[in-house]
């Protein structure tokens, strides 16, 4: 099976969900929908593979699309949409698939405004695509007409089915998938019951995203109010934007915690595993989300998951001990629950092995397999467009 991805190359979400697919029968071509930011070093990684290469791009797209998409900010993705149209005619692809929707869906859109496409055509639903967005009357208003193109949905929740079909979508969606692919191996799984018990770890684990939707700057404050519960405690902010990591710089001098900051991709994946495993609590504040990497990553690890209400994780939970969900805009919910998790051993502890069976289905074989069903189902179900 050939397909064609429209995405963000600069994603370790994309990387993800493309390298759990090495050694089986899929080979993907890639065309970059943020063509003005730097390819990820392990999609790098893949394309410069020798031995059974599974990933392709075009030389044009890996050495021209900074200037492509420079260009394309002038003329509303036009270029960029003539350029996936001659690819689409001269490859044979069996299925196309945009990762996320702002940038992939709303540029394939534009496409089919010249071409009709005659193969299927699935949309990856990362984070707030729908919940977030859809809250503006010019996104709302993008999304139905790029939902239009659209044949199947991969959705972290049902959610995001409920508001696709809202904004008209008549396709097939998915069962609730990782977009952002499996977070480990069934053989590191089975080290699990030797791992260090979250209730003896003195680290904690932060993601720095903050501004339009990240709410890391309330992390920070409900840190600083909890000081003296820190006092043996490190902190350790990652995704950190430049004033993030500044602000963390003065916190650290003004104050008694032991807090690091980490700016955005300076780790990688396996870095921030490594930190999660390590670490007692995970503090993740977003207003919109989908499956949030960072509870994958706590799930995994066995670190106290602190969420936000206003992702799709109740629909992955059984029991509300698995993980704690906050509103991300209320400090003193923040610091209660963080509060609790850091003086109720027996609850962190309790979450880990609670969330065992999560983390078998979280693992990239459960990941890929449940993938490959549904590129199969997909595939076989859907009409050639008339």
């Amino acid at each position: 099976m050939k397909i064609l991805v429209v995405g963000m190359c600069d994603s370790v979400h994309t990387v993800r969900w493309i390298s759990q697919f090495k050694g089986s029968n899929i080979s993907f071509q890639l065309f970059p929908s943020t063509p003005h930011r730097r390819l990820h070093p392990g999609l790098r990684s893949l394309l410069n593979e020798k031995q059974k290469p599974f990933v392709f791009m075009r030389e044009t797209d890996r050495r021209t699309a900074l200037l492509f998409g420079i260009m394309d900010l002038l003329i509303g993705r036009r270029l960029q949409a003539h350029r996936i149209r001659k690819l689409v005619q001269s490859e044979a692809f069996d299925l196309i698939h945009l990762f996320e929707t702002q940038h992939a869906g709303y540029l394939f859109e534009v496409v089919t405004r010249k071409m009709r496409v005659a193969i299927p055509v699935g949309l990856s639903v990362w984070g707030g695509d729908f919940h977030w967005y859809g809250r503006e009357v010019r996104h709302r208003k993008l999304i139905s007409r790029c939902l239009r193109t659209i044949d199947f949905l991969f959705v972290e929740g049902a959610r995001d089915e409920i508001l696709a079909r809202n904004y008209g979508f008549v396709g097939l969606s998915s069962k609730p998938i990782s977009a952002g692919g499996g977070v480990g191996s069934d053989e590191t799984l089975s080290v699990r019951p030797s791992q260090i018990p979250p209730s003896r770890r003195k680290k904690i684990v932060v993601k720095g995203y903050s501004g339009r939707v990240g709410r890391a700057s309330l992390s920070l404050k409900a840190l600083l109010a909890l000081q003296d519960l820190l006092w043996e405690y490190q902190i350790h902010v990652y995704s950190c934007s430049y004033w993030m990591t500044i602000r963390i710089l003065v916190l650290r001098f003004q104050s008694n915690l032991k807090i690091y900051s980490y700016r955005k991709k300076t780790l990688s994946h396996d870095e921030i595993l490594e930190l999660f495993l390590h670490s007692r609590v995970s503090l993740s504040l977003m207003m919109s989300d989908g499956l949030p990497g960072s509870f994958r990553e706590a799930v995994w690890t066995g670190a106290f998951p602190i969420e936000s209400i206003g992702s799709c994780i109740n629909e992955w939970v059984d029991d509300e001990c698995q993980v704690r969900l906050v509103n991300p805009d209320n400090f003193s919910s923040v610091v209660n629950a963080l509060s609790v998790a850091l003086t109720d051993s027996r609850m962190v502890d309790m979450a880990h092995v609670a969330n065992t069976e999560l983390a078998k289905t979280l693992s990239i074989e459960s990941v890929r397999n449940q993938a490959l069903q549904e590129y199969e189902r997909f595939g076989k179900m859907m009409k050639v467009r008339s």
